[in-house]
């Protein structure tokens, strides 16, 4: 009995090594005999393609954006024609803004100023939020602010 279990891993590995070998051998043979080609027929084929929805869907849905992405660009089907650029810098810009700096380049590519003093100036302690403080009037400064460092009531002796 052991046996047959041995002859039948046996049989079951050497099935598996051909579906691979024959897998490895469609993938190379697409690669470099049928994936020429197909690609000189679509090139051939979309030569006068003109910029369409479904092309600028199929682009974003390339870059894979996040739901910041709907925030700002809202719903594609209702996005006009003439903020399609638009579009498409923003879906490229949301997949290098993971670090500031891919944001900065991307930014710099497109000649897209970035300068804003929330930005580009952390040192002043200032942030892009107002506190609460300066919303509704409070005296009292923020949780976890000392009253000696707090910018809004001054400096203490």
């Amino acid at each position: 009995m052991r046996e047959v279990r041995l002859l039948v891993n046996d049989i079951d590995r050497h099935l598996e090594d051909a579906a691979r070998a024959k897998q490895q051998l469609e993938a190379e043979q697409w690669r470099e005999q049928l994936r020429p080609r197909a690609m000189r027929l679509f090139a051939a084929r979309t030569a006068t393609l003109h910029g369409s929805r479904a092309l600028l869907k199929l682009l974003v849905e390339e870059l894979y954006p996040d739901d910041l992405f709907t925030e700002l660009v809202g719903d594609l089907d209702r996005v006009p024609r003439r903020r399609w650029p638009q579009v498409v810098a923003i879906a490229v810009a949301l997949r290098h803004s993971w670090r500031r700096d891919g944001l900065a380049t991307v930014a710099k590519r497109l000649h897209v100023s970035l300068a804003m003093p929330t930005l580009s100036d952390t040192s002043t302690g200032h942030t892009a939020r107002p506190s609460r403080r300066r919303l509704f009037g409070s005296p009292r400064p923020s949780q976890g602010s000392s009253l000696r460092s707090d910018p809004m009531r001054g400096s203490r002796p």
